[in-house]
């Protein structure tokens, strides 16, 4: 059984080089059996577990030397055949957890799952309730696995400072839980979590924040999902803004580091648009995310069939192809907490004007 949380500074050594400098991070979050519209099956089901993980992502990952982190909530850990299954699971990753505060107490909202829909976010509870939630699953993490998770994604991407602040007194490494450039501000949230100025690249998070930066190398590191604001064409959006007369003038468009959301070729143009961002850092990492029913048609809204399935796993495959052509490791999200500790903190904010000059329209 192998269940890698991280690894030792001496096995990270010889990737610290300089044609090693660059790190995918997979973090996946791992539910039941959903339908188009994200509520659970019913009865509930676990396809996404035997056929998503074990037959189709994990083959891959292994084709292509890739270190998955699978991010658990609640319900998958309740159900003993999926937790059999992972602790039996062979290959490289990493699992840690992921909260929809809803389906775990104090103040648990549904005991039965079976056609429910995770809608609740954890930021906006009072900050005790929240605590005692993210202990509440650290705690069956642990009973399941034997050990203790060191990475987490908040569902629905709703976490804060409390968040934050508990995480890290649970003994949590990483959080993956920011999203830059996103304002999530829906009528399902209590108030508005905002990440639109957040830090593209991993970054120890000052306390009492979660998008402030720490000047030291400790605490909890953030390792944000990788998206970007890539240039549109210029004549194209003239075009269709009808000169800004029809719409307001956008003159970029948000790309996710997201199969569902994203192309080959975007994510490929999105990867490569950090690299020039970034490339007078000693260290950039791409964070993809996903959900593991994702793979497997009508399991959730964005592959319905099983045309749109393929494309998805052919998009991926593409992806993880191009990562091994352009020497970009795949690692685990605790992983990068010893690489964060170990080399010089990143400079977010340092854009060379050469490369914006360079980077694509």
């Amino acid at each position: 059984m192998k269940l890698p949380i991280s690894v030792s500074a001496t096995t990270l050594k010889p990737l610290l080089t300089e044609t090693m400098k660059k790190f995918l991070t997979i973090s996946i979050d791992v539910e039941p059996d959903c339908s188009p519209s994200w509520t659970y099956s019913d009865p509930l089901t676990f396809r996404g577990m035997n056929e998503g993980i074990g037959e189709i992502l994990q083959p891959l990952f292994r084709k292509y030397g890739m270190k998955p982190t699978y991010l658990l909530n609640n319900v998958v850990m309740e159900d003993q055949n999926s937790v059999d299954f992972l602790r039996n699971l062979s290959g490289e990753f990493e699992l840690g957890t992921h909260l929809h505060p809803e389906f775990i107490e104090p103040q648990r909202q549904y005991h039965e799952y079976g056609g429910r829909s995770a809608r609740k976010n954890c930021c906006f509870y009072p900050p005790e309730i929240e605590t005692a939630k993210l202990a509440n699953i650290t705690s069956l993490f642990r009973e399941k696995f034997g050990f203790s998770p060191t990475s987490f994604r908040a569902g629905r991407f709703s976490a804060g400072a409390n968040t934050m602040s508990s995480l890290l007194d649970l003994g949590y490494r990483v959080d993956t839980s920011v999203t830059p450039h996103i304002r999530w501000s829906d009528s399902t949230r209590e108030g508005p979590v905002d990440f639109s100025h957040a830090s593209e690249q991993p970054y120890f998070i000052q306390k009492g924040s979660i998008t402030g930066r720490s000047a030291l190398k400790e605490g909890l590191l953030q390792v944000p999902v990788t998206i970007g604001l890539l240039r549109k064409n210029p004549v194209k959006e003239l075009a269709v803004s009808g000169l800004g007369f029809r719409r307001k003038i956008n003159w970029n468009r948000r790309v996710w580091l997201r199969p569902a959301f994203s192309r080959f070729e975007d994510m490929k143009e999105l990867t490569e648009n950090y690299t020039m961002k970034y490339a007078d850092n000693d260290v950039v990492v791409y964070n993809m995310m996903f959900h593991n029913v994702e793979t497997i048609p009508g399991l959730s809204p964005y592959t319905l069939s099983a045309e749109a399935c393929n494309q998805y796993l052919q998009d991926l495959e593409q992806f993880f192809a191009y990562c091994n052509d352009e020497g970009i490791a795949g690692i685990g999200l605790t992983d990068t907490y010893q690489i964060f500790k170990g080399s010089p903190i990143i400079n977010m904010n340092s854009v060379p004007k050469s490369k914006i000059l360079n980077m694509r329209s």
